[in-house]
């Protein structure tokens, strides 16, 4: 990222201009960003030789950074060019050109390409792209605006050259948004149990899908049934849309819909390459957390832990996706019901250290999408840590730990 004042037609005013680097640069920073429009956000570069080449992972969505650049003489210009590169290159692949904005806060001037040369750096010459776009095989990069103010305006004092520090001396201020847009892509393998992460899934089972670029924001359903789209996002399974319970850039939750392949997440109408993942009668998987213990609430509703175990002779709920087909079917993405209750068509058992133990009820979890439990009673074990098995039609679940009090 290079930003230069220049004149109205790009062209850099000689030895006097200012010159803000943070690419190909062998000194300290320059300047200093804070991702957001907030004067006052955290800075995400800091003082050291290092910080220079400012490093932004940006993933599909909208993103606005905010700019200190301490003024380095005395000179003032009236128009100022921003360069941005990309993938390591070494020429600018967006080059933008503003007037310094000296009349209002509020005031948006506006920003067109920039027509002139841009400075060499580090020896590697390059004429302005004459482009707001940058693409790279599906990717697309779109600078939407750019303003950069005169220091009078905001009355910044955060940075010093090559610090992020006050010197009494106010900063100009500036911003620039972006836009990237990307086709989301599956992981390899990316398509999984959603508790067990195994590569196994039941009918109506809970899934994680892994991969970029998979959603341009972080949302969550609200509401049940479970919708086909969040944020943009939607996914098909066999060419049926499939309820989302969750979805963010790299990870996607959603219910099983449709047979096994392909499976093809779509985000504001870009299209991943289709992934596929094997679809069984049932495949239990026991929701974990830490330490690989399983999510089991003992007979006082308290969650098992190592500290809080079940006690023996007593009935603890271990909960689990993957029930497959149920006596009584469930709609896709709508909560099963209490009154009748889903019971699994094949035989569910469960083993605590490899032992049998009594499953006293096995079925889908009322007022849940999707969540399956299995009530079991805890053996006369010493006190201690154990691994919980179920199996359903014959097929094992992950291990997970559970405490013996």
């Amino acid at each position: 990222m290079q930003i230069v004042s220049t004149d109205t037609a790009g062209k850099i005013q000689g030895v006097g201009a200012h010159r803000f680097r943070t690419t190909l640069h062998g000194g300290q920073p320059a300047i200093f960003l804070v991702k957001g429009e907030e004067l006052d956000g955290a800075i995400v570069n800091g003082s050291e030789t290092a910080d220079n080449d400012i490093a932004l992972p940006m993933t599909v969505g909208t993103h606005t950074y905010t700019i200190f650049a301490e003024r380095a003489n005395s000179y003032t210009w009236t128009n100022y060019t921003l360069q941005l590169f990309f993938d390591q290159s070494r020429s600018a692949q967006i080059s933008a050109l503003t007037e310094l904005n000296v009349n209002s806060t509020q005031f948006f001037p506006p920003f067109g390409v920039n027509p002139g040369m841009v400075e060499d750096l580090g020896g590697y010459p390059g004429r302005s792209p004459g482009t707001l776009v940058y693409k790279s095989g599906k990717t697309e990069v779109t600078l939407t605006s750019f303003r950069f103010s005169d220091s009078s305006l905001y009355k910044q004092d955060r940075v010093s050259p090559f610090e992020a520090k006050s010197n009494r001396i106010m900063e100009n201020v500036g911003q620039f948004t972006v836009e990237v847009k990307a086709a989301p892509e599956l992981s390899a393998g990316g398509v999984v149990n959603g508790a067990s992460f195994a590569a196994k899934v039941a009918p109506g089972a809970l899934i994680s899908l892994f991969g970029t670029d998979l959603a341009v924001e972080t949302v969550g359903a609200t509401e049940l049934p479970l919708p086909r789209q969040l944020g943009g996002t939607s996914v098909t399974i066999g060419g049926k849309a499939a309820p989302l319970v969750y979805v963010s850039a790299g990870q996607i939750n959603a219910q099983v819909e449709g047979p096994a392949v392909p499976v093809v997440v779509t985000v504001n109408g870009e299209v991943s390459t289709p992934g596929s993942v094997s679809v069984v009668s049932a495949a239990p998987g026991i929701f974990q957390f830490g330490q690989r213990r399983a999510v089991v609430q003992n007979a006082d509703y308290s969650v098992n832990t190592a500290e809080n175990g079940a006690a023996v002779n007593s009935y603890a709920v271990a909960y689990l996706t993957g029930a497959g087909q149920v006596d009584n079917g469930v709609a896709s993405g709508a909560a099963a019901k209490g009154d009748p209750i889903s019971r699994p068509r094949s035989l569910v058992t469960a083993t605590l250290n490899g032992v049998a133990v009594e499953v006293a009820f096995a079925g889908l979890t009322p007022e849940f999408v999707g969540l399956m439990q299995v009530n079991f009673k805890v053996p006369s074990f010493l006190p201690g840590s154990y691994v919980l098995v179920v199996t359903a039609n014959g097929e094992k679940s992950n291990a997970a730990m559970v405490t013996v009090k």
